[in-house]
């Protein structure tokens, strides 16, 4: 875990700029028809999803974001104009005055990774708010967000993790199977 974070903040500049503008080309691209979607606030080096907040603020498409209270993660509306406050994990999220987003009327949810495998396994803070909140039958697709560098050759997986649908690095979009 530490070496994959490690690797995605030694990045260099122009690398991430790079990469992160070929990673919101290739969510723009699954964004037709959508109404709205899950992303995250980006933190520790993770991929910054502003190009794509931006894309789909400039399409209407509504944003939901995570935010956490104990240890469960909820989903709320990410409005241009709102404040956010900095939680416990120092991750930007909507005040708690914000109702959350019903998570199933999201198209799919952006996920950040610290690694992924080929098999859609992925390694995370480590804190299992995602596997918890995903653990529903009718929670929307969940796709990894990464940077290539992160992608390793396997990733045990527990009974409770919840896998991913598809990964997003600056390669394109990587579906796994059903």
């Amino acid at each position: 875990r530490r070496d994959c974070r490690r690797r995605r903040r030694d990045l260099h500049d122009v690398e991430r700029r790079d990469a992160e503008l070929a990673i919101a080309a290739a969510i723009s691209r699954k964004l037709h028809g959508v109404a709205a979607i899950g992303a995250y606030l980006a933190t520790d080096g993770e991929v910054d999803l502003l190009g794509v907040i931006a894309v789909c603020r400039q399409r209407e498409i509504a944003l939901a974001v995570p935010r956490v209270a104990g240890r469960h993660m909820t989903f709320a509306p990410l409005a241009a104009e709102a404040p956010t406050i900095r939680n416990r994990f120092g991750i930007d999220e909507p005040e708690a005055a914000v109702p959350d987003w019903p998570l199933a009327t999201l198209s799919f949810v952006l996920a950040p990774v610290v690694a992924f495998d080929d098999g859609g396994n992925r390694l995370g803070r480590g804190g299992g708010f995602y596997d918890r909140c995903f653990a529903a039958a009718d929670a929307p697709p969940l796709v990894g967000v990464a940077f290539e560098c992160q992608r390793v050759p396997s990733l045990p997986a527990k009974s409770h993790d919840v896998a991913l649908t598809a990964v997003v690095t600056e390669a394109g979009w990587q579906d796994f199977g059903a």
